[in-house]
């Protein structure tokens, strides 16, 4: 498996593979619009061809960003995809020297494996002004937030 910069090419596969988690309830959806505004920042899982996974980061502040928009394809992903997304995003904010990299997620244990800690929302107020009040969950959020401090 190979990671890699997300091209315009994938953007079908992400939508549908973010779609999937998005119809369960497990991720907000994004259009094809919103992740070619995002491109830049998106990065794919490749195996043998075939897009099994992606991920982003979006910077926050020069010193923060968010990790966002894993997702894996259902069925077809090797053991270990989504990991090597966040690692490869962690390494990627590591080189832009930031210094803290946050999540919000539904499955805290998956991050928690790889050094986040868990967080109010209150303490990512950029995330929750910036984002959170156009979310259609705002006020009634069941995602958890996770910080991975990098120094």
């Amino acid at each position: 498996m190979k990671i890699r910069p997300a091209d315009q090419n994938d953007v079908d596969t992400m939508v549908r593979i973010i779609g999937h988690h998005a119809t369960e309830g497990l991720m907000l959806p994004r259009s094809h619009g919103a992740l070619y505004e995002a491109l830049p920042r998106y990065i794919v899982a490749d195996h043998d061809g075939e897009i099994v996974g992606c991920g982003s980061l979006e910077p926050y502040s020069s010193e923060v960003a968010e990790i966002y928009g894993v997702a894996t394809a259902p069925d077809v992903s090797p053991r270990g995809t989504g990991t090597a997304i966040v690692k490869a995003l962690i390494e990627r904010a590591r080189h832009e020297n930031l210094s803290q990299v946050f999540a919000l997620t539904l499955a805290p244990a998956f991050f928690q494996k790889m050094g986040f800690r868990i967080v109010e929302h209150k303490d990512l107020p950029m995330k929750v002004w910036r984002d959170c009040v156009s979310c259609p969950k705002f006020g009634n959020c069941d995602e958890i937030a996770m910080v991975l401090d990098l120094n």
